[in-house]
Parts: C-alpha cells; structure tokens; sequence
C-alpha cells in the first residue's frame, strides 16, 4: 500500500521526468518492472508480448512526457498502462473490438511459491478443493483478490483498474472472500484455515 512518504517520492520522480529528466525513468522501472511483468503475465501466457508491452509502455512515456499529467501514483499510473496494452494487443489477435469496460478477458490467479511449499502435505483431493474455490471466481474477482492481498493495492486503486467505484470494489472482494469460505470450509475446517492464513496472512490489506 502507498504510504504518504511514497506518494511524495513519487510525485518528486515524476515531476522530474515531466521536466526532461528521462533518467529518472529508469529508477521508475527498476522499481516497478517486476510488478508490471507479473501483473501482465496474469493475463497471458505470451511473456514476450508482456515484455514489449511494458517496454512500449515506457517508450510512449519518453515520447510524450511534455504532454503528460502529474500524478502522485506512479504504480497505478503504469498497472493501467500495461494492461490496457495488454488487452488491446489480445483483442487485437482475436479480432475482437477493444474496450476495457467490458471485461472480457481471462485473469490466471496462479498459487504463490508459500502456498504450495505448505500444501504439500495436504492430500490431492484437498487441493484441488482449493483449486476449484479459486476456479470458482470470476475473472474480476480474481484480479481483485490479486491486486488487493497479493500486491496490497487500496480500494480506490483497485476501483480505478477495474473501471468501478469504491464501494463495488469492496463489494466485489467481499463476495469473492464469501464464496471462497463458504466452499472451502463446507468441505474442510482444517484445509479452511490453511487456505486463508496463507493467501492472507503476508498481507497488511484489511478487510
């Protein structure tokens, strides 16, 4: 989450870069490429097409900074941008007609390396009881759950790349949070337990 220290800094690098400082730019890539490229990678397998979307991204930066607006939030400034290339790059493929508001793309909410190190020892037909809780979700549900507990994102952000207000966006987490207890702990208290203490328990978000 973006502390009132990190959005100043923020706001200073990018006012800088508005100024014609282009090497700040690569501070804001090294601090965020990793995040862009796994956010990316959620809706694609194509990791190439990730990489030259998030190299066009900043590209195009450099190429109109003089016309770009100040902002005090650099990361969702470039999650936006990324994944509107992304998407347009997909659709494009597909010969479908662009539009974000639609949401009509896939988002794959892959298990985290601590999720699957304590799950070993859970039996087969346990975890794919988890597997399929998660399945279960909508592709929005599931990117926010990501953006929310993976990568700590505020509501207001989560709002803003999801195209909603904030009350829906609480809305949205609240049902996904629901539907994955209410599958889960039909079936298994233990693996209940397991299952949310690991998806939730390294992230500072609060409900």
């Amino acid at each position: 989450m973006h502390s009132v220290e990190n959005k100043y800094e923020e706001r200073m690098l990018w006012t800088k870069f508005l100024e014609g400082d282009t090497q700040v730019l690569s501070l804001i890539f090294m601090r965020y490429s990793n995040l862009l490229f796994d956010y990316g990678c959620r809706f694609t397998d194509d990791q190439d097409l990730v990489k030259d979307s998030i190299q066009e991204v900043f590209c195009t930066l450099i190429r109109t900074h003089k016309n770009l607006s100040d902002t005090d939030n650099v990361k969702l400034y470039l999650l936006k941008s990324v994944k509107r290339r992304i998407i347009r790059e997909l659709k494009y493929a597909s010969n479908k007609p662009l539009s974000l508001d639609d949401h009509d793309y896939s988002f794959n909410f892959v298990w985290s390396e601590n999720l699957e190190n304590q799950l070993t020892e859970v039996a087969e037909e346990k975890m794919l009881l988890i597997a399929d809780a998660m399945n279960s979700l909508t592709e929005r549900q599931k990117e926010a759950i990501y953006l929310r507990f993976n990568r700590g994102l505020e509501y207001e952000e989560i709002s803003s790349l999801l195209g909603l207000n904030y009350q829906s966006s609480r809305a949205l987490i609240h049902r996904a949070i629901d539907k994955l207890r209410e599958i889960v702990h039909v079936q298994e208290r233990k693996i209940t337990q397991i299952f949310f203490s690991i998806l939730f328990g390294n992230s500072k978000a609060v409900l």
